[in-house]
């Protein structure tokens, strides 16, 4: 039931754009695992590390003042690809954070998860990609993306991040591999110093085993909202438990391989990651329930930077302390860090069944450019002097406070 329940929330998506920039393949791939490994079940160690990420994320995430919905599959294949780039103590706080030993249990538990719900389903649509600056390329170091195509099938590509076409073109890719769900997840222009993304998509689609009847469809009052709202209603034989604490249902997908858990707490009862734990362990007997149950429509977005950085992994943000030397030769000196981690997440549930979606972003960047061995920003008053080169006639000279007046 426990893993039933986190392959559903596994689920991620991205963008949308018009003119789009052509990619320069570094490695020709096609952005996920083309052959999947053969794996009848998961293994527990990777259950219990997504299990133990995906509650200690939700309980930092958890806000009463608005809707929380994300995937910790994707957060976690993401910060793992992205890890891969890490050395010393940024890979330890990543590892301890993603609940990893290693870096080989990582890649391992990343691919065979992959595998498990690609070969499981094909509801499921999992696809990598590392999108790299191409000022940058040269310093990209070749044992990381092998590690990231290998174990996660990624297309590794550059572009010129300088033109507006570099967002509209990785914006594309990811609206194509996610049916649209998601619109935008990196708003042009790309910041001078942002050399490369690492990005995570998975979606979900999957129609009910017993759909519900249309005809049935209310509308009805919601807790602490003003407006009526639909609610899809039948009478199923469903898994279903009940206590002083909590009531869950879990409604089957049409495969009968995936499903829906709903915890419904008692009023003034907060659930902690025990009694989580607890309750999605359990086997639920199978009883005649009457539903009402809430058609859902929803768009969340997070930056897990903070977060990620509270949950034990702070020094990847930071461009003095970060050790990305696995990622990129003089990854130190440049101050190669995470910029941001930007999840984004689509649900939607309603008669016939239920689809999700999210993206996971990293945005790798440098503290001063890789373009030449210095940085020159006039961002404050200057004197400017224009003159004739040959003979140095000075032809016009100033001294600027405001460019713009």
């Amino acid at each position: 039931m426990l893993k039933k329940m986190f392959i559903l929330l596994a689920v991620f998506a991205l963008t949308a754009c018009t003119q789009t920039q052509k990619d320069f393949a570094l490695v020709d791939t096609k952005g996920y695992l083309s052959n999947p490994e053969s794996v009848s079940e998961m293994p527990q160690d990777a259950l219990v590390a997504n299990q133990q990420f995906a509650l200690a994320l939700y309980q930092q995430l958890l806000n009463d003042q608005k809707n929380v919905f994300f995937s910790p599959l994707s957060v976690q294949l993401a910060l793992s690809m992205t890890a891969n780039g890490a050395a010393n103590s940024t890979l330890k706080e990543m590892l301890d954070v993603l609940r990893y030993p290693d870096v080989e249990n990582m890649n391992d538990f990343s691919r065979l998860t992959q595998s498990y719900l690609l070969k499981q389903s094909d509801l499921f649509s999992i696809n990598n990609s590392v999108w790299i600056k191409d000022a940058y390329k040269e310093k990209v170091k070749q044992p990381f993306l092998n590690d990231v195509v290998k174990h996660y099938g990624s297309m590794v590509a550059t572009l010129d991040f300088s033109q507006n076409s570099a967002a509209e073109t990785i914006n594309q890719w990811v609206k194509e591999n996610t049916q649209g769900r998601i619109k935008q997840v990196i708003k042009p222009p790309i910041d001078a110093l942002t050399v490369m993304f690492l990005i995570n998509t998975l979606t979900f689609q999957a129609k009910w085993e017993e759909p519900f009847d249309k005809m049935l469809t209310k509308n009805d009052s919601f807790a602490n909202l003003s407006e009526k709202i639909q609610y899809v209603v039948g009478s199923r034989n469903l898994p279903y438990f009940e206590d002083d604490r909590v009531s869950v249902a879990s409604f089957l997908t049409k495969n009968q391989k995936q499903e829906v858990m709903i915890l419904l707490p008692k009023v003034g009862v907060t659930l902690s990651n025990q009694n989580l734990i607890e309750i999605l362990s359990m086997e639920m007997p199978v009883s005649s329930v009457a539903v009402q149950l809430p058609k859902v429509m929803i768009n969340a977005e997070a930056e897990l930077k903070d977060t990620l950085g509270k949950m034990g992994m702070p020094s990847a943000f930071v461009d003095d302390i970060a050790d990305f030397s696995n990622m990129a030769h003089d990854a130190k000196a440049d101050g190669l860090h995470i910029f941001s981690v930007v999840h984004k997440t689509f649900w939607m549930l309603d008669e016939e069944g239920t689809e999700a979606a999210a993206v996971t972003k990293v945005e790798m960047q440098i503290k001063s450019s890789p373009a030449g061995d210095y940085s020159f920003v006039v961002n404050r008053p200057f004197t400017v002097v224009i003159r004739d080169k040959e003979s140095g006639l000075i032809l016009f000279m100033g001294h600027i406070i405001d460019p713009q007046p």
